[in-house]
């Protein structure tokens, strides 16, 4: 397995969800197909979902690479409309939130700031979802609360649900607002790895014994910048050695034909 996700999201997805084919993903705050991407994984081994990034340059890259996708250049809410948006592109610390935005702001950050449309998960998942998505992930920067809010948990009920739950920048937690929204609607909390919560919904209890270890060498998987640098390291290694032999083979021929002309 290769993992493209920031902190292996991807690895204890992939173990939890083991088996799962032609399987369907919710990603809210996309950002980038594989930079960071908890998804990447996913779309590789033929699962399809929808990815919703505000951020319209970003959104083209999955309109790009993941034609197969569902992607929305929207941001979702607790209702339709229009929100102001700072964009702090090509970083992912785009929000809503001023208070986000004002943290960044102090850090050096830089935004421009427009408004965008609003939807609601509800709304997208109506549209868009089958009967069964196996795992929503939300990561919004401080607006995790908003997107929460604007779901329906009875009519669409995800597997599993992975939500950043860390505030931007400083690392402090954020899940005070909405974890109790997720519990009343019948999710269960199972995992935190420093940034994320997961959360798996009741009739997926038995799920719970997947999240016992963080992703570790028996998930057998490769971190994706960790397989491109190998990858590079054979290609010049192949390279050297088709260089090395090309080389000895002119240098071969160059003797024989100086000991013939000697003789």
């Amino acid at each position: 397995m290769i993992s493209y996700a920031q902190n292996q999201e991807d690895v204890m997805l992939a173990r939890a969800l083991a088996g799962t084919t032609n399987g369907f993903y919710i990603d809210v705050g996309a950002h980038d197909p594989a930079i960071d991407s908890v998804t990447q994984h996913f779309y590789d081994q033929g699962w399809r979902g929808v990815n919703i990034e505000p951020v319209v340059r970003q959104c083209q890259h999955f309109v790009m690479d993941r034609p197969l996708d569902v992607n929305l250049a929207v941001a979702l809410g607790r209702r339709e409309g229009r929100l102001r948006f700072h964009d702090f592109s090509p970083h992912g610390l785009s929000t809503f939130d001023i208070e986000s935005a004002r943290r960044a702001h102090a850090r050096g950050y830089a935004s421009h700031d427009y408004d965008v449309p609003v939807t609601t998960l509800a709304a997208v998942c109506a549209k868009h979802a089958p009967d069964t998505i196996d795992f929503l992930k939300i990561d919004v920067e401080g607006m995790e609360a908003d997107v929460i809010a604007g779901a329906d948990w009875s009519a669409h009920r995800p597997r599993i649900v992975v939500v950043e739950a860390t505030r931007p920048l400083d690392g402090a937690p954020s899940y005070a607002e909405w974890e109790p929204s997720l519990i009343a609607g019948g999710y269960l909390f199972v995992w935190f790895d420093g940034v994320n919560r997961f959360y798996l919904r009741r009739e997926d209890a038995p799920l719970a014994r997947h999240f016992n270890a963080p992703p570790n060498a028996f998930d057998g998987f490769q971190i994706a910048e960790v397989a491109r640098l190998r990858a590079e390291i054979d290609r010049l290694r192949h390279s050297t050695v088709r260089r090395t032999i090309h080389d000895l083979r002119v240098w071969a021929r160059a003797r024989v034909d100086a000991g013939r002309k000697a003789r």
